[in-house]
């Protein structure tokens, strides 16, 4: 059964009216991401080009083939970007983070797959067709955009290596790795990384089963690679070993 859009529980309060001509200088939706290179200038005659929403936990933002009204530019949160299969399974094609772009590009005017908060979510939501006229109007604008559909494809080209070709037990290191070096909240080199996502979530996400995922994870514990802490978060021990195992190089 298809999931469909749960309408957000909160809308962000606008901001006060004596900051309402550059409202972009005091929120994070002009940095990091794509509406930095619209600058004061760009962003004051741009309109209103988006609204703050919040959504819940496990609550969805887009629904895959509904018709694109929006995009969201994420400045809380971890959204998962994901397909329902016809047989009741679930891929989850990409994470999505802070200073992250969700529901672009599109197919035909709908969204190409659905997005659901893994967390307590804030974004902007953009109208679809002011941002596809502020694209047209700025050349910067519309380059930082295709930079990030470049970058995302990427990101789905190197995670098709890692599926196709990593083991079970590299594919989970790997995963750790990256969640380390996109969340905002783990710049650090070593130590407890909140990963977010249930095993089940990280299965679909690594295209394994939920118990393969569970094993390599213990496995990663008995060699004293990470310790396991609560249900979503793990420290790194040894950040050499993790990146060795990642890489195929144990």
């Amino acid at each position: 059964m298809q999931v469909k859009p749960i309408e957000p529980t909160d809308t962000i309060p606008r901001l006060p009216a004596q900051l309402s001509n550059l409202p972009w200088d005091h929120c994070a939706a002009r940095s990091p991401g794509i509406m930095a290179p619209l600058g004061n200038k760009g962003i004051a005659s741009s309109g209103p080009l988006g609204a703050r929403r919040g959504w819940a936990k496990r609550q969805v933002l887009y629904d895959r083939n509904a018709s694109a009204q929006c995009y969201y530019k994420i400045t809380k949160g971890v959204v998962a970007e994901c397909e329902d299969l016809p047989d009741g399974r679930r891929q989850i094609v990409d994470i999505r983070t802070v200073g992250d772009l969700c529901g672009y590009p599109i197919r035909k005017g709908l969204f190409i797959f659905t997005g659901q908060a893994i967390t307590p979510v804030e974004a902007y939501a953009f109208k679809a067709e002011k941002f596809r006229v502020c694209m047209e109007r700025d050349p910067e604008f519309a380059r930082a955009v295709s930079d990030d559909v470049s970058e995302r494809l990427n990101r789905a080209l190197n995670r098709l290596t890692v599926v196709g070709q990593f083991s079970a037990l590299e594919r989970v290191a790997h995963f750790i790795l990256d969640m380390q070096k996109r969340l905002p909240s783990c710049s650090i080199t070593f130590g407890p990384v909140a990963l977010h996502l249930t095993r089940q979530e990280i299965a679909e996400y690594l295209g394994l089963k939920l118990e393969t995922v569970s094993r390599s994870f213990s496995k990663l514990k008995q060699l004293r690679i990470i310790a396991l802490g609560c249900a979503d978060v793990v420290a790194i021990l040894d950040q050499k070993r993790l990146c060795e195992v990642a890489s195929g190089r144990s």
